[in-house]
């Protein structure tokens, strides 16, 4: 089977602006600090157009968003959704009223996901020089167990986009079911870091027959609408049910690394 080495053409960037509070900053020469990151996530994922019954196809000029919820990646219905580490010895706000800094530690996740959109995405890996595609891009939240100083529980959301597949191997002509991405902290528990990430994508379809936590309780992979994605057939493709994550820091599929969700600041 061969996946599309990306999931939509070309690459943005978030750029910051300078301002007159670039002295309240670090500077742009700054040393990377690693303010923590989460990994043993799972989450699935759906895909929907404005093409009703359509969700990622291998056609052009189609409009794509997805949504994804986490789960318990070993137990149907659990609470064990993964968890997010903080480094200590750092000013790290978490969302309490006032703010509390020095947020630390490990923290159980509740619930997470992500909501992304693009004007065009498709999967057809033959449509290499087509720049009219856009990046998925949108909203990324992550809600602890733990309460602030006020009773409700910390959080972090933030804004992502979708960079594509990656290429572990540096060989193209193998296929890769883990897709980077990066983004900002924009609201909560480390407002302002930097966010870097891989997740796998798995494309499922329902199936009760299917009783364990691999790909996931119910459902099955769906190869054949991957590989439509990849051949040179077109209108062949059309995934509408995916799973997100890095359970073990693997994908679920293609067993390569994945290095979860990272949070950082300052500049290389």
């Amino acid at each position: 089977m061969s996946i599309k080495t990306r999931l939509i053409g070309g690459a943005s960037a978030l750029v910051l602006a300078g301002s007159m509070l670039a002295f309240a900053a670090p500077a742009a020469n700054a040393t990377v600090l690693s303010v923590g990151g989460c990994d043993n996530l799972l989450a699935l994922g759906t895909a929907k157009s404005t093409t009703v019954g359509a969700g990622i196809t291998d056609s052009d000029n189609q409009d794509v968003a997805l949504g994804t919820k986490g789960v318990d990646p070993n137990t149907l219905k659990g609470t064990n959704l993964g968890a997010c580490g903080f480094n200590g010895g750092l000013s790290t706000p978490d969302n309490g009223k006032p703010v509390v800094k020095g947020f630390s530690g490990i923290k159980s996740v509740l619930k997470w996901g992500t909501k992304l959109a693009s004007v065009e995405a498709d999967c057809n890996v033959n449509d290499t020089g087509d720049n009219t595609e856009w990046p998925l891009a949108g909203a990324l939240s992550l809600t602890f167990t733990q309460l602030n100083n006020v009773g409700h529980n910390e959080a972090v959301a933030g804004f992502v986009t979708v960079d594509g597949f990656t290429d572990p191997d540096n060989n193209p002509g193998t296929p890769s079911d883990v897709v980077a991405f990066h983004g900002l902290i924009t609201k909560g528990v480390a407002v302002g870091a930097d966010i870097t990430g891989e997740t796998e994508f798995d494309p499922t379809v329902k199936d009760k027959t299917q009783t364990t936590a691999t790909p996931y309780f119910g459902y099955q992979y769906d190869l054949g609408n991957a590989g439509g994605c990849a051949d040179a057939t077109p209108n062949n493709a059309n995934i509408t049910a995916f799973n997100n994550g890095s359970v073990g820091g693997q994908s679920q599929l293609l067993g390569l690394p994945v290095a979860g969700i990272d949070f950082t600041i300052g500049n290389p």
